[in-house]
């Protein structure tokens, strides 16, 4: 589950960076988390265990309140957002640092005993994601290096203190991503587990605490889409709506049954480390949809990337 979770949300992520110059971030948001509310609605109420979601009590409808709050508002959002800034690259380098937060999370407040095992393997897939990095990284840093020669010979070099801006927040942008992942992976293990206990519906009980994360998710994002957003923010071409839809399904509503049964079956911290490898499953829809070639070097990100998570099942 933990890898089909992977799995579906980096094709997901592929192709939103189609259409991240016609789609804000928060208007992505909004109706992937509108299409997610809508699936789990119908499957709860296909099943007949709709009306369970009233045998929750108010404090367990908080965390799940919290943890999509924290995955998809805050997490999500920040993580398209910073893309925008720094690229895709150095926005994922830096939210390799999910697991580390997530541990911190367990320890702290979930009171959670973490093995060297799993410490082990979040190195290595640190290690591994940067390294598959590295050549976009160089690749963005010759292109700021050309622009900057371009601007001085024009003679319109742009201050210092105008690009140090753009960098931090694409840098904190990253790492609230990284911690509210953190945070909202460590809150959903803890809350489906307690709807799991109250109804006891196996992964019925997953799909009544998605509904009710997604209905609060779909509700805050559509509400701030519209007090935020323009009408010129909302796509005009049927092939971005499309991708969006299909962007939606792939993460909110196939990843999110994934997500859930992931963390009520393997933990948070297995879970954090098994995402944390995402360049690993984008790289190939990388390259089949965008056409993005691998290095040598990122070649051997792949292998250490692999080795980390293989030393989950050992």
């Amino acid at each position: 589950m933990a890898v089909l979770t992977g799995l579906s949300f980096a094709l997901s992520f592929v192709l939103a960076r189609k259409i991240e110059n016609e789609a804000t971030a928060i208007f992505q948001n909004a109706i992937r988390s509108i299409v997610g509310f809508l699936t789990f609605f119908i499957i709860c109420l296909s099943f007949g265990v709709f009306l369970e979601i009233f045998s929750l009590s108010i404090l367990i409808i908080l965390f799940l309140f919290l943890s999509i709050t924290f995955t998809v508002i805050l997490g999500d959002t920040a993580y398209l957002q910073s893309q925008k800034f720094l690229g895709p690259a150095k926005a994922l380098a830096i939210t390799t640092t999910t697991p580390f937060f997530t541990i911190l999370f367990e320890i702290f407040f979930l009171k959670r005993l973490i093995s060297h095992q799993m410490i082990l393997s979040g190195i290595l897939i640190g290690i591994g994601v940067i390294i598959i990095t590295k050549k976009d990284l160089n690749r963005l840093n010759n292109n700021q290096s050309h622009s900057f020669q371009s601007q001085s010979i024009n003679n319109q070099i742009e201050p210092e203190s105008a690009r140090i801006p753009k960098s931090f927040k694409g840098t904190l942008l990253s790492l609230i991503s990284a911690i509210s992942w953190a945070i909202g992976i460590g809150l959903s293990d803890y809350s489906i587990n307690q709807v799991d206990q109250t109804v006891n519906l196996g992964i019925l009980s997953t799909m009544i605490a998605m509904m009710v994360r997604f209905l609060f998710a779909s509700i805050s994002l559509s509400l701030i889409a519209v007090i935020h957003e323009t009408r010129t923010s909302i796509p005009r071409n049927r092939n971005t709506w499309i991708i969006l839809i299909i962007s939606a399904i792939l993460s909110y509503s196939l990843g999110s049954i994934f997500f859930g049964e992931a963390v009520h079956t393997a933990g948070a911290t297995f879970m954090s480390l098994i995402s944390t490898a995402m360049p690993l499953f984008t790289i190939p829809f990388s390259y089949i949809i965008n056409k993005e070639k691998i290095s040598r070097k990122g070649f051997l990100g792949v292998i250490i990337t692999l080795f980390g998570v293989f030393i989950l099942f050992i």
